[in-house]
């Protein structure tokens, strides 16, 4: 008896461990690291824009609408806990994200997306890095980890990074032009242009 006492932890911990295997192996991980171009601007310049700038990325980026702070800052620096984004994306408008990363001495932060995903997406993170290269220039690390759920996940999950890439482009793109004129790209123009048409 004693020894079938001391066996039923064992069982029950190796199937736990054989269930959350399983579960994992239906989760198909997708990770893009990109790298900007150089961007004429010291590092603790471009910092400032997207570091204490977080919840303003709407004033540069044409992938984003609208931004704001919401909750207490839980990391030294930064402005906020959470990210309110009301996105120009196809297949979802409005996103929540929390950070879970933020380093003014590094220049890096993280954030999970949360809220807002399209359905077949279980997690998605967004650690940014800025680049120091010395003599007045920098650059733009991101690294994008999703999660998809099976079926759904792997049958759109082409499509998906086909929209991913294009709208990482599009970020640094914009990043890049505000950063290096402190005024916003083309594309970020005609988006409001296209908004205001429409609320009128």
């Amino acid at each position: 008896m004693h020894f079938i006492n001391l066996l039923i932890p064992v069982l029950m911990s190796t199937a736990t461990a054989n269930s959350t295997a399983a579960e994992e192996a239906k989760v198909k991980e997708v990770q893009q690291t990109r790298l900007s171009e150089v961007i004429n601007v010291p590092a603790a310049e471009l910092w400032q824009i997207v570091g204490p700038g977080f919840t303003d990325a709407y004033v540069w980026s044409s992938a984003i609408d609208h931004s704001e702070g919401r909750g207490n800052a839980q990391f030294e620096g930064a402005t906020c806990d959470e990210r309110y984004c009301e996105v120009n994306s196809a297949g979802f408008d409005k996103i929540q994200e929390k950070l879970t990363i933020y380093n003014d001495e590094t220049m890096e932060l993280a954030y999970n997306a949360y809220a807002g995903l399209p359905s077949f997406v279980s997690f998605a993170e967004n650690h940014w890095e800025v680049v120091d290269l010395g003599s007045g220039k920098s650059q733009i690390r991101m690294t994008i980890t999703m999660h998809m759920k099976p079926f759904m996940g792997w049958f759109m999950g082409g499509m998906f990074r086909r929209n991913l890439d294009k709208a990482i482009n599009s970020v640094m793109d914009d990043l890049k032009i505000y950063a290096e004129t402190k005024e916003i790209s083309e594309a970020k123009k005609k988006r409001m242009a296209k908004l205001a048409k429409a609320a009128a």
